[in-house]
């Protein structure tokens, strides 16, 4: 069973390189990332993978535009993956999110949005209950 977690993982971690809503990087400070949303009503979630290489433990806080905090992820051990759930509100369009790295310098290795609480049988991801 842990073998077939571990497979799934690292498939995700590999088709997360596809992701819609790339991130970038500069030089030095936080990472930015475009989100797009559709609707307002819709909850948003990002998932963050920590560098496999570099860091024994890495956090990232999300924050929009201005600085207001959306969330951030436990303490990520190198390759760990990590859901920052941000909620609804989102109008539609993008929005320009800042991910800072804690305890490490290196911006995340991989980033996607997530929709939470789908009311759809797709079985992604739902928000916890």
């Amino acid at each position: 069973m842990q073998r077939l977690l571990l497979a799934g993982l690292f498939s995700l971690a590999a088709h997360m390189s596809l992701a819609e809503e790339p991130a970038w990087r500069g030089e030095s400070g936080p990472t930015l990332y475009r989100l797009t949303s559709v609707s307002d009503q819709k909850a948003y979630g990002l998932l963050l993978a920590a560098p496999a290489e570099s860091c024994k433990r890495v956090s990232y806080r999300v924050a929009d535009a201005s600085g207001g905090h959306l969330g951030h992820t436990p303490p990520l051990l190198p390759g760990e993956l990590a859901v920052v759930r941000m909620g609804r509100g989102f109008s539609e369009g993008e929005h320009l999110l800042r991910i800072e790295a804690r305890g490490c310098a290196a911006g995340p290795a991989a980033s996607r949005r997530v929709v939470l609480a789908k009311t759809s049988p797709d079985h992604g991801w739902r928000a916890a209950k």
